[in-house]
């Protein structure tokens, strides 16, 4: 199979890497399910106030992940990660003790300010991997994550619907008993490969290759960093993918957990349980496709595959809207379970690119800033996707809902890809990281 080959042609630790980070994406999707049962079940908030932890937890991540990123490239990205893990285990385990909703908010705020970790685990795998491994990396983060997540919001179901306060608190601690499992493993990973002096010696010489050599531009001139060209340019362009970033999260990503549950859930000639059936359908469609694709197109144009997920997703949002306007409740359970492995393909298509076309718009001197800003455009859509969601079907429109955030993805994520430029050539002067 190409893809395990890919995968055992990466060095031993950034192959262990990715499987503890397997491990940490579990956790994540063990209490997602439970957060909100949690709450109104034990702590006895209505079902409007335990929405508001995931408010909280999301204007957690707005603080964290651009702090993260800023630490990731002016410190390091290891010290960033640790400082981020503390939060993310601090916060399941006040979950865990919680007796009153108010304290829920806390940990909610707290387990958010853990999601930096994401920012930095990104950044991390860009410093140590070489640039020809990157697109391998991020795909394969991509589908392990994508695979963690849906096995744990699997447990996480089952252990919802037994109702139990105890199993509830057990999760979260289980939550955080992970993670910091994942930072002894790091820890270890760290002093056994000297990973720091990787990510040090990768960051010393972009700081030297941007400041010599050709640091010294004539009059005139823009100064540059590596393989990316002018910094005013670069700095545009960073600037237009977070914002095509924030565009896709508002109109797609957000939309499984708003659009796409309303939309079912209120459509009475579907089966109760269709919903953990597309859950099912786009995991596994994400997980397929990933091993299909990723070895297929992880050399190929990244930008032009970066530019295909708002076509995928605006697809899969219309074939979702169509299949369930069908008549017959299977034929449009199976549409509608097309159409949300279309929405996996196009998640796919993004694993593989986007995160290649930051680390070459960014290179090590900003890829933390930018994979940070990445995020913070990730948890603002998991703010204003809701709302839009909420605001539509307030209203009569003339499109449903999902096909309107189909709309909204051609007109308002597309333009920012097309705009999007990638330099003609990497930085050649790199040196490529050991592959012990």
């Amino acid at each position: 199979m190409r893809w395990l080959r890919e995968f055992m042609s990466l060095p031993v630790y950034l192959r262990s890497m990715l499987i503890v980070d397997l491990i940490c994406s579990f956790g994540s999707g063990l209490v997602w399910p439970i957060e909100l049962l949690f709450a109104t079940h034990s702590l006895g908030a209505s079902m409007s106030q335990a929405t508001i932890t995931v408010t909280c937890s999301a204007v957690g991540a707005l603080i964290s992940n651009p702090v993260v990123g800023w630490l990731s490239d002016k410190r390091s990205a290891w010290t960033a990660m640790y400082l981020a893990m503390t939060f993310a285990i601090i916060g399941p385990l006040i979950f865990a003790l919680a007796q009153t909703f108010p304290v829920a908010l806390v940990a909610a705020f707290i387990s958010g300010l853990g999601i930096g970790q994401a920012t930095a685990w990104t950044s991390i795998l860009t410093q140590i991997s070489s640039e020809e491994n990157h697109s391998i990396v991020y795909g394969i983060n991509q589908a392990e994550m994508n695979l963690g997540v849906g096995l744990g919001a699997a447990v996480g179901g089952l252990v919802a619907a037994s109702g139990s306060d105890l199993l509830y608190r057990l999760s979260f601690a289980g939550r955080a008993a992970g993670f910091a499992f994942v930072v002894v493993a790091l820890m270890f990973l760290d002093r056994h490969y000297q990973l720091r002096t990787i990510t040090a010696n990768r960051m010393f010489q972009a700081r030297q290759i941007s400041v010599s050599g050709a640091a010294a531009p004539s009059q005139g001139e823009h100064p540059t960093i590596a393989g990316a060209g002018p910094l005013p340019r670069v700095m545009l362009t960073m600037g237009m993918l977070t914002i095509a970033a924030l565009f896709m999260n508002i109109f797609g990503y957000s939309q499984i957990d708003a659009g796409l549950v309303t939309t079912i859930i209120s459509d009475a000639h579907i089966p109760s349980w269709s919903l953990a059936l597309v859950d099912v359908f786009n995991t596994a469609a994400v997980v397929t496709l990933n091993v299909i694709f990723l070895p297929r197109l992880k050399n190929k144009n990244h930008i032009r595959i970066l530019r295909s997920v708002p076509l995928f997703w605006a697809a899969a949002w219309f074939l979702v809207d169509f299949g369930l306007s069908r008549p017959q409740p299977m034929l449009a359970l199976a549409i509608a379970c097309f159409g949300i492995a279309v929405f996996g393909l196009g998640e796919v298509m993004l694993g593989i690119s986007q995160p290649v076309v930051a680390a070459k718009l960014a290179g090590p001197r900003f890829s933390g800033r930018l994979f940070g800003f990445i995020n913070m455009a990730q948890s603002l859509g998991y703010i204003f996707g809701p709302l839009f969601a909420s605001f539509i079907l307030d209203r009569k429109t003339v499109l449903p809902l999902l096909s309107t955030c189909a709309v909204a993805l051609l007109i308002c994520s597309l333009p920012w890809l097309l705009a999007i430029r990638l330099p003609s050539q990497t930085d050649t002067n790199a040196s490529p990281v050991p592959t012990a």
